[in-house]
């Protein structure tokens, strides 16, 4: 293709299944329904409507020979799979065509390697490439508890290759592990961290290092954790009654020094994550409250609600940047980093924005059902006017939640950046954290089901590609589109997280098709980053409820 934008249409409906077959399908003497749409066995003859298509199940290939150059496919087969729309058929198999090198028939598709009933399209995308959005920056998770458990695994060569090899996921952003003394083994498992990760690549990842509480001395309750304290979950004061600004500045530069010798130059900074929150009675969590400039807040306490005097963010953040004369590497600032996208502007608007690189924050508290999306828009537009990129920073949440927010926050919101909370979880849990990408077992490791939905955006686009609009006419589906800087490709990644079934047509022309791959993950069924095969060349695909599909097309 030589056109600067295409036209991608999907059509999406309830499935529409015919009873009577196109005139070209395979035909078997009496068994002219054989891999025809169905609803049930009384529209197949002598056959079993099985996934939608009339066939019959088999336990191995002369089971399937009424029907020439059928394949008797287990049903745990990829294939099988991918007919059954993400799921596995209560058959042992399935009598299936694979794909003929000339295709498939008429009212066919070719998909995982075999010929399927072609479904129709009924709803449409429109990817236009002359509008352009933000730059990517890329996607990562965050690395906090784990690293010495993850570096002294016995399959730890095996998990970085699953962390980075052909991920994509270029972003580590690490928890502040220096307090001061005897820090430097921490410090060394992040540094073997950040070489795997490396060496894997072949480039250095873009690294986060993020203060989740100063050192016990620093703090006003005398640790780094807290619970249900939020009137000393906060900076400690000096004997004048006045915060310690200029000891929580001594010890980001201690830290950079100490990361400087294990090897680790962080990219950004973030001075203190969620700086609007402390934590409940019930959730022990380092942290440190900073409102947006010095002043008192009312919070409630177990005795009640009091009145407290709180150090100021902005404050904090001049302190440190002027501890930053000197050093070999200057890290750039993420600021505010707040839990939530609803508190940005207030911090925004007592910090100067000279000083800060990038507009960080996290998503703890959205209604994921019904996004703000006005709200979502609003940080994205105070980012445009600040001129400054987006950062998502952290979140942690299962795998359907996740594919509905990073969509938000990269198409809503124009984020450059996604990061889940957690990459690796500890084997010590009593149970598998499920918004973890990767949990860790006693000798082994287990994948998660966010890494699926994180890899469709990660392992097809790359730092540098520029979103492109991607409009859909339907409620409910989800879609945006990327371009590389040379424009020889575009992505398209397509979410269903309703549950009912989606049919969706890409119409990019033949030639480009015969260059093309997709991608899918059915959260509700089996499949997981399962490879489909090129774009067929009716452009049709399924997305069955609770699904992604990520469509990558060279051209």
């Amino acid at each position: 293709m030589t056109k600067r934008s295409v036209a991608i249409t999907y059509y999406v409906a309830t499935l529409s299944l015919a009873a009577c077959a196109p005139a070209n399908e395979p035909t078997t003497g009496s068994q002219t329904n054989w891999l025809t749409r169905c609803r049930a066995d009384s529209d197949c003859g002598e056959l079993e409507c099985l996934c939608g298509a009339c066939t019959r199940s088999c336990s191995d290939d002369p089971s399937c020979g009424e029907l020439p150059g059928a394949s008797c496919v287990a049903s745990d087969d990829a294939a099988a799979i991918a007919l059954c729309a993400g799921t596995r058929s209560t058959s042992r198999g399935l009598c299936l065509l694979p794909c003929p090198a000339e295709g498939c028939a008429n009212g066919m598709t070719c998909v995982a390697g075999v010929c399927m009933p072609t479904l129709e399209q009924t709803a449409l995308v429109s990817v236009d490439e002359s509008q352009r959005f933000q730059t990517l920056v890329g996607f990562g998770a965050n690395i906090g508890y784990v690293n010495e458990e993850m570096a002294r695994h016995p399959r730890k060569e095996a998990l970085f290759d699953a962390m980075f090899s052909g991920t994509g996921l270029n972003v580590l952003r690490l928890r502040n592990r220096y307090y001061g003394q005897d820090d430097d083994e921490d410090l060394g498992y992040s540094g073997d961290i950040v070489t795997a990760a490396t060496e894997r690549q072949g480039r250095n990842p873009t690294i986060i290092l993020s203060s989740a509480s100063p050192p016990d001395s620093l703090k006003a309750n005398g640790s780094s954790w807290c619970e249900g304290n939020p009137d000393t979950c906060t900076l400690a004061t000096l004997p004048d009654g006045s915060f310690d600004y200029a000891g929580f500045a001594r010890y980001w530069r201690a830290s950079l020094d100490a990361y400087a010798l294990a090897g680790i130059e962080p990219d950004y900074i973030s001075i203190q994550k969620n700086p609007n929150w402390a934590p409940e009675t019930g959730a022990i969590v380092e942290a440190c409250r900073f409102l947006p400039a010095e002043g008192t807040a009312t919070v409630t306490t177990d005795a009640g609600e009091v009145t407290v005097q709180y150090p100021g963010y902005s404050e904090a953040m001049l302190a440190v940047i002027g501890q930053f004369e000197g050093l070999a590497s200057i890290p750039r600032i993420v600021a505010p980093d707040t839990s939530g996208f609803v508190e940005v502007a207030d911090y925004v608007a007592e910090i100067d924005i000279e000083n800060v690189d990038a507009i960080a924050h996290h998503m703890y508290g959205t209604d994921t059902i019904n996004v703000d999306r006005t709200a979502l828009k609003a940080v994205g537009d105070l980012a445009k006017q600040s001129q400054r990129p987006l950062f998502q920073t952290e979140m942690s949440a299962d795998a359907l939640t996740t594919a509905v927010l990073m969509h938000a926050a990269l198409a809503t919101e124009g984020a450059v950046l996604y990061l889940q909370a957690g990459f690796v979880g500890s084997a010590f849990r009593i149970e598998p954290d499920r918004t973890t990408l990767i949990n860790l077992t006693d000798d082994d490791f287990v994948i998660g089901d966010p890494y699926h939905v994180m890899l469709h955006y990660s392992a097809h686009v790359e730092p540098g590609w520029v979103r492109v609009a991607a409009d859909s006419d339907t409620d409910g589906l989800l879609a945006s589109a990327w371009v590389p800087p040379g424009g020889d490709a575009v992505t398209v990644v397509l979410t269903n997280p309703l549950l009912e079934e989606k049919v969706v047509r890409i119409d990019v022309g033949e030639e480009t098709t015969k260059k093309s791959r997709v991608t899918r993950t059915v959260l509700s069924g089996r499949e997981r980053s399962a490879p489909l095969g090129p774009l067929p060349p009716e452009g049709i695909i399924t997305l069955p409820g609770h699904s992604l599909i990520t469509v990558t097309i060279q051209r």
